[in-house]
């Protein structure tokens, strides 16, 4: 395991620091990516022929101890999560909101123009965000010239997960008996079973930071510089792929605080590291914000969806969040088959929200995005948009604590370890960035946004002796397993991407029952959802416009996912992004002779937007918006300009 996070962090830190460095020496394409892959191969053999070679033994040795442990349960329900989020993402296309709005067509940009740009676009978004995850999937992309092998990134990072669990947990002196429980049932948080086979990027970073202290913490029992070099890169990938994980780095440096010495052992080598370290960390896109916007994290840009909701005041911060994190949480799974009783009570209880904004007291959390919503208003069911922990660890968290008060009773020994201030600190200091967290962020899917602080929460409670007791009571475990399966039925009925296939099914009993109102809405959830209407649009605009037209205008609503079907497959056309106060010689100059139109109302009418431009309307679509039935259907409008 340890051989697999070192190559992972290694590959990661090349991959991200080349895409900054072709970008400067603009040859962010093939070729460039080919040089560094092949120097990158050249020195991996020279280091492997001084450290040997894998033997047959040793990989005969791991794969009987790979069998071995699938005869166990907890592991065999892992391995059937990988296996099932792999077919998921191979089989159903991820239309992840964030990731369609922004994240995979700023790479297309980048790609197109052989660099790392400053994008002329309404979403600042696109240029504003930490870039590691987007420079990890940009040689997928440009190799492939497609976007649905980029869930790779987080399926090799999932695959890692349980064991980078055990390790941290037992250096902060949580029983390897406790810890080899944990790893798995942790593992199979729903925010990290679902992200496993998408393309979101809040889970990757949990794997980053739990390898940034594990291998701090190993280099200052084995002296090893090496260890410490990977832990600061692994800290740095961690705040390169999310600002919001920027307080996470404080993990690190109570882990690596003692050992710094060691970079000085080897100083040419301790600088190469960290520099390489300031290269993947959110270090160069917070100089880029503040060359454009005299800050490093520029949240208030106007038309930026999330301005506001990292300004919380912080005492209410915490407040709201207190009550958003663990009612994001303990939404149960298959809630959209609890009609009509449970989804009617979501609506409800996102109208009492509403009102409650309304109210004084509620006024101190206007600052948040939507605060208080149930996701059922937003998502079909559990998906990797608003998924946290899940309602299945939640209530195995309770059935712990409940087991721990009756092992207490029962004069089992308490805590039972060393007293070492550095371990100490490094199981409360992450309850103390949590509260960091929630006095600063506001964002309406807060729970997945947690995805690598959940964690770092539970070594505090785990280092407890009577924990020992509680892993061996056959009640515990059989419910402990229950919850883990849970994770299975979330993965294959996620709402957004269904593996089993309930449309089908649902397809066929309403034909069989077509009076049926249950099994009506429940074909409808499923034959015309937001997600089947997104990817209708997707392949839509794949095959709509003329072959022969290479540029392509795109003119949309702020935070809108309809970009990324004009891009793809990635090399056929470019797609450039129309702001409101272009004018029409700027698109003339931009080579733009078709554009593809978006409007809402308060924009005006398309006749408007056409007369503007010089254009002639050629088209006309309309797409339901299955969340938003009574609304207007969706309407795209293409235009040639003359």
């Amino acid at each position: 395991m340890l051989t697999a996070v070192r190559i992972w962090i290694l590959l990661s830190t090349l991959l991200v620091s080349a895409g900054w460095i072709l970008s400067a020496l603009h040859q962010l394409n093939r070729l460039g990516y080919g040089v560094v892959i092949a120097l990158a191969g050249l020195v991996a053999v020279v280091g492997q022929k001084k450290s040997g070679w894998p033997t047959l033994k040793s990989s005969s040795r791991f794969c009987h101890k790979l069998a071995r442990r699938c005869h166990r349960p907890l592991p065999l329900i892992f391995f059937l999560l990988a296996l099932l989020a792999f077919l998921s993402a191979l089989l159903l296309p991820d239309l992840n909101y964030d990731s369609a709005a922004y994240k995979l067509p700023r790479v297309f940009h980048w790609l197109w123009l052989e660099q790392w740009h400053w994008i002329h676009t309404g979403d600042p978004r696109m240029n504003i965000c930490a870039c590691g995850f987007e420079w990890m999937s940009a040689p997928i992309i440009l190799f492939t010239h497609t976007d649905r092998l980029v869930f790779l990134i987080n399926w090799i990072s999932f695959l890692l997960l349980p064991g980078l669990i055990f390790s941290l947990f037992t250096r902060l002196q949580v029983r390897p008996r406790v810890a080899w429980w944990w790893m798995w049932l942790l593992a199979s948080g729903w925010c990290y079973v679902l992200q496993a086979g998408s393309v979101d990027n809040d889970s990757v970073a949990a794997v980053y930071i739990l390898a940034a202290v594990d291998l701090a913490l190993r280099a200052g029992e084995k002296k090893s510089a090496a260890d410490l070099w990977l832990s600061l890169l692994a800290a740095a990938l961690a705040t390169g792929v999310k600002q919001t994980n920027l307080p996470l780095g404080f993990l690190w440096l109570i882990a690596a605080w003692p050992n710094l010495r060691l970079f000085i052992v080897r100083p040419l080598a301790g600088a190469v590291a960290v520099f390489f370290g300031l290269l993947v960390s959110v270090v160069p896109i917070s100089i880029l914000n503040y060359q454009h916007y005299r800050t490093w994290l520029p949240v208030d840009v106007a038309g930026l969806p999330s301005a506001g909701k990292f300004h919380l005041d912080p005492f209410w911060g915490v407040i709201g969040n207190a009550f958003c994190i663990p009612l994001q949480n303990l939404m149960p799974p298959l809630h959209e088959l609890l009609p009509p009783l449970f989804r009617y009570s979501v609506s409800l209880w996102n109208e009492q929200m509403r009102h409650f904004l309304l109210t004084p007291f509620g006024a101190h959390f206007s600052s948040f995005e939507n605060f208080g919503y149930l996701s059922g208003a937003y998502y079909h069911g559990i998906c990797e948009g608003n998924a946290g922990l899940g309602l299945g660890l939640c209530i195995l968290i309770l059935v712990s604590v409940l087991e721990l008060r009756r092992q207490r009773k029962a004069g089992s020994p308490g805590f039972n370890i060393s007293p070492d201030p550095q371990l100490f600190w490094l199981r409360a200091a992450p309850w103390a960035l949590l509260l960091l967290f929630m006095a600063k962020v506001g964002t309406f899917s807060i729970a997945r946004h947690l995805a690598p602080y959940y964690l770092f929460l539970f070594p505090i409670f785990l280092v407890q002796a009577r924990h020992v007791d509680v892993v061996r009571q056959p009640r515990w475990r059989q419910f402990g397993v229950e919850m883990m399966a849970l994770a299975v039925v979330v993965l294959v009925t996620a709402g957004n991407r269904p593996l089993f296939p309930l449309p089908v099914i649902w397809e066929k009993l309403h034909a069989k029952f077509p009076d049926s109102a249950l099994v009506a809405d429940q074909n409808a959830r499923y034959a015309e959802s937001d997600y089947q209407a997104a990817l209708a649009r997707k392949n839509f605009l794949n095959n709509a416009l003329p072959p022969a037209e290479t540029v392509v205008g795109y003119y949309p609503n702020l935070c809108d996912v309809d970009e990324l079907g004009l891009w793809l497959p990635y090399g056929r056309r470019r797609v450039e992004c129309i702001a409101a106060g272009d004018s029409p010689a700027s698109l003339r100059v931009r080579g733009i002779r078709y554009a593809v139109v978006h409007l809402q109302q308060l924009d005006g009418s398309i006749t408007d937007w056409a007369g503007k431009y010089h254009g002639t309307l050629v088209g006309q679509y309309a797409f339901p918006t299955p969340s938003a039935p009574v609304s207007p259907p969706l309407e795209l409008y293409f235009v040639r300009l003359d």
